[in-house]
């Protein structure tokens, strides 16, 4: 006998791993900070590393800690350049149980089992309800592939040396706060941090992240 199933949020819950952070009041930006070099040479790096990007058919693990728990996906993760994706989570017998389907117009989150589905616009707005991080759908599907793309029109920029993953770069803006642990020259992403929306969030990538 089968326990009780997730509800169709919580999966959802379960594609991301956030703790929620405390919300302040509204405030003005702060001016924006003349770039180092440096910055800008990473910026152009991680840009050019992401229009390189066509596609990717993989057999994803996804390990989710939340507290003192861990849980964990294992799912077909399909992406096109720029905005196509679908993940279909799988059960230990190689069945699918959810399915994530995104594209420039909507994003779709279908619970197999109970023939339910979530259907949104492919909107920041709309990522950060479900997943709690703001993303637009370019944005998302850089972060799945490891090609990620570093925050637009930042505020301030910094190069911060390495410590136990690699040397990072932290972007501020109007959207918050991102920092990417990558290769100076090659742009190879190691991990990023995602704060500013809903909750915050980490995504370290097995082995470096993809050549």
């Amino acid at each position: 006998m089968s326990g009780p199933r997730p509800s169709l949020r919580r999966c959802a819950a379960l594609l991301w791993a956030a703790a929620l952070l405390s919300t302040g009041c509204a405030s003005l930006p702060p001016p924006r900070e003349p770039l180092s070099p440096e910055a800008h040479r990473l910026i152009a790096v991680l840009q050019h590393r992401w229009l390189e990007f066509a596609d990717l058919r993989t057999l994803a693990e996804i390990t989710i800690r939340r507290d003192d728990r861990v849980q964990r996906l294992t799912g077909v993760l399909l992406l096109k350049a720029p905005v196509s994706l679908r993940f279909e989570a799988l059960t230990p017998w190689g069945q699918p149980f959810l399915l994530l389907v995104g594209n420039a117009e909507t994003v779709t989150l279908y619970q197999v089992a109970d023939n339910r589905a979530l259907v949104g616009p492919a909107s920041a707005k709309a990522t950060e309800r479900w997943l709690g991080v703001a993303l637009e759908p370019e944005e998302l599907v850089g972060i799945l592939a490891g090609y990620v793309l570093p925050l637009k029109d930042p505020h301030s920029a910094e190069i911060i040396p390495a410590d136990g993953v690699g040397p990072s770069l932290k972007l501020t803006g109007a959207t918050g706060t991102q920092r990417i642990w990558a290769d100076p020259e090659t742009g190879v992403v190691r991990q990023v941090e995602l704060a500013g929306s809903k909750t915050p969030a980490r995504i370290t990538y097995a082995g470096g992240g993809p050549g």
